[in-house]
């Protein structure tokens, strides 16, 4: 399995922040050196994920039970019984050696008590032993499938946030087009009305230049008549 990096091992990077939300240069590089150190730790990160070791541990071999029966039956001394002419001498024999017969018994039934008592702690054992090796399998393929999820997600960030950039970017381009368009529309309004204005203007022009040529007629006119009077 990999090893955890300490703190002091992971690298670091400085990012730049601009002094001024209007340079869009150190805008532009300071998004460029942040995508480099998010695609590099995507990078390690991708190339920590655990792998189950290919010399995993077994469980170890079943008890060997093959004595087990012949113990269990041959456990016990049975003397031969005395017969004939030698049946006297053989029973003395048999009361001179009958202690080392007892205690070689003796030894017999605790050999085969504790083969039998450790049959079942061997089978627990190993049975025991089988489970744990089951268990952290298990629990190592869940680590790595959460890994490589983790790292699938992680890889999902940056092009949901350029599809956040670029939906943002449209409605801002959409939200600017109605704005230019309004903004059209209020200037060609407002030229309309310079221009009316304008025509308005010259008109009161004309009808002031008539008034005054009428008044000028009017007093010509007045002038005569008390002349011809």
């Amino acid at each position: 399995m990999h090893r955890r990096p300490n703190a002091d091992e992971r690298p670091r990077r400085d990012i730049k922040v601009p002094k001024s939300p209007d340079d869009l240069e150190a805008l532009k590089a300071e998004r460029a050196a942040a995508d480099r150190a998010y695609n590099d730790a995507l990078t390690r990160l991708d190339r920590a994920i655990q792998q189950l070791p290919a010399d995993f541990p077994q469980p170890p071999p079943v008890p060997d039970e093959h004595q087990v029966t012949p113990l269990n039956t041959l456990w016990k001394i049975d003397a031969p019984p005395a017969a004939g002419l030698r049946r006297g001498f053989i029973a003395g024999v048999r009361r001179a050696i009958a202690p080392l017969f007892e205690q070689q018994q003796a030894f017999n039934a605790a050999v085969v008590d504790h083969v039998n008592r450790s049959v079942p702690v061997a089978r627990e054992t190993r049975a025991s032993i089988e489970s744990t090796l089951t268990v952290m399998r298990d629990t190592i393929g869940e680590l790595i499938r959460f890994q490589s999820l983790l790292v699938e997600f992680l890889q999902q960030v940056t092009p949901y946030v350029d599809t956040r950039d670029r939906d943002v970017a449209g409605l801002l381009r959409g939200l600017s087009g109605a704005i230019n368009g309004v903004a059209d529309e209020v200037l060609k309004r407002s030229e309309a009305t310079l221009a009316r204005d304008r025509r308005h203007e010259q008109r009161v022009e004309a009808l002031e230049s008539s008034i005054r040529a009428l008044q000028d007629q009017l007093a010509e006119m007045t002038r005569r008549g008390r002349d011809d009077g």
